[in-house]
């Protein structure tokens, strides 16, 4: 007697139908019965569970309103490695006997293929980028292991700070690691290091790779090739996985402990940094005016206006030099300040200067984006005798010491220097008189000025025409329109 059961409906004999699998096909409900419509649960799969055995998935999010939230995603900087010399612009390194290489091949740390103990190098990018609540912060880069892991070598690449002197070992961050023992991958806040365990990988000689870190507050993920290797959660009693609250992309590469095994390179050809998840449509630096506050301090840095006009005080007058900001010059983002008029020189004065707080754990590391700047000035102190006073004046940035002669170097860079125009006043112009064509007002436009933490941004005088007449000042105010990202 056969044992087969159908299911069939009772009133129209209809039979379910199975298929080819043996799976009972089922129809929901249409939905113009809305009563009728069972709840019904739908998730994304973000990873099909090849490493971990279990697949990720992660359900959308409906508000009160019934809004599906949609996360699109934003660039923050990218770079391909196909230039035969450092970007000194971009990037800082530095080295130990070690070297890296720039090819059209890409990025090669150890290009000379040495063994040698206590050797290393560091590499990293001058910007550095946020870390913000209900978003992420992915990295993705692509690049390849010239041999396989060895003894006395550790290769770390991720968004991290990192020592400035050998062994380069990170501070804080989140990155891959390659040691003898193989890849992993490592969250450490404030010099408190967290592994995931090697990762069950292996890698073949030379095989180019993808890699992603994605950073979220609650937790960190690594993925390879579209795999994920592995999930860190934030350690207990950390707000988020590090401690900064942003960072710059890095790479490091040391031997330490002893000769290396054999000669180990990394090929790095190139990197995305991008945000997941907030609405910046507009600008990145107007989103970070909303969050960080406009003209004054960041968390963790100065407090208060960053622009140096002390209440109900005037400047003293003070002579501008090229390599230093002179004492009673306006040592902030903008201000008012007081120049001794000097005779006509090929001398470029500092007359105002700021260094954008350079990123630590403690203290935000941000971009900071000029978008104009106002220069106006009067004359005071004694009416224009002689010869008429004419300056020019410049911006100068992006600059990584004070001094005007900064040169461009592998760790340092010289300023980058943009014309803003010329103010005159003629003979016998009096006291409080402006100058003839009136105040400086440039506007960036579309192509704004990007400076990054610990660089320098200053405005710059320099006396075209003039006779130091005794007694003879200018009094100037000067403001940049930033934001910061």
């Amino acid at each position: 007697m056969a044992l087969d059961t159908n299911i069939a409906d009772g009133t129209t004999g209809i039979k379910a139908n199975v298929n080819a699998d043996g799976r009972l096909e089922v129809a929901l409900p249409i939905g113009d019965t809305p009563a009728s419509v069972p709840a019904v649960k739908f998730f994304s799969q973000n990873d099909a569970g090849s490493v971990s055995g279990v697949p990720l998935l992660v359900s959308p999010e409906t508000d009160d309103d019934y809004r599906l939230r949609v996360a699109h995603e934003a660039i923050f900087d990218c770079e391909t490695f196909n230039y035969t010399a450092q970007n000194t612009g971009k990037f800082a390194y530095r080295n130990t006997t070690m070297t890296n290489g720039w090819t059209a091949a890409g990025l090669t740390t150890n290009s000379g293929n040495i063994t040698t103990t206590t050797t290393g190098t560091g590499f990293n990018t001058y910007a550095e980028f946020p870390i913000l609540g209900a978003s992420q912060l992915y990295l993705e880069f692509e690049g390849s292991f010239n041999n396989q892991p060895t003894t006395n070598t550790i290769i770390d690449i991720g968004l991290m700070r990192q020592a400035t002197t050998n062994p380069f070992a990170p501070t804080d961050g989140v990155y891959f690691r390659l040691t003898s023992a193989g890849l992993a991958g490592i969250i450490n806040s404030n010099g408190t290091e967290t592994s995931t365990g090697v990762f069950d990988f292996t890698y073949a000689t030379n095989d180019k790779m993808q890699f992603i870190v994605a950073i979220h507050e609650t937790s960190v993920e690594f993925w390879i090739d579209g795999v994920l290797y592995a999930t860190a959660q934030t350690p207990t009693g950390q707000g988020q996985p590090c401690m900064s609250a942003s960072l710059p992309f890095s790479m490091r590469h040391a031997i330490t402990g002893g000769a290396a095994g054999a000669a180990l390179s990394f090929v790095l050809n190139d990197y995305t940094v991008s945000i997941g998840g907030p609405n910046i449509s507009l600008t990145a630096s107007i989103l970070g005016q909303r969050i960080y506050g406009s003209y004054q301090g960041l968390s963790g840095g100065t407090m208060g206006s960053l622009s140096t006009y002390p209440n109900s005080t005037n400047p003293t007058a003070a002579a501008p030099s090229n390599t230093a900001l002179t004492a009673n010059l306006p040592g902030g983002l903008g201000g008012q300040g007081l120049v001794t008029a000097a005779v006509a020189a090929a001398t470029d004065g500092i007359w105002g200067s700021y260094q954008v707080p350079a990123g630590t754990v403690n203290v935000q590391g941000r971009r900071l984006v000029i978008r104009g700047v106002k220069i106006d000035a009067v004359n005071t102190g004694a009416a224009v005798a002689t010869t008429a006073t004419t300056l020019q004046f410049s911006l100068a940035c992006g600059h990584t010491a004070v001094s005007l002669a900064t040169a461009e170097a592998a760790a340092a860079k010289a300023p980058r220097r943009v014309p803003l125009g010329y103010m005159t006043w003629p003979v016998a112009a009096a006291i409080g008189q402006g100058p003839q064509a009136g105040p400086i007002t440039v506007d960036f436009g579309d192509a704004p000025i990007f400076v990054n933490p610990g660089e320098f941004i200053q405005i710059v005088g320099k006396f075209l025409v003039g006779t130091a007449t005794a007694s003879q000042t200018i009094s100037f105010v000067w403001q940049p329109i930033y934001g910061w990202e």
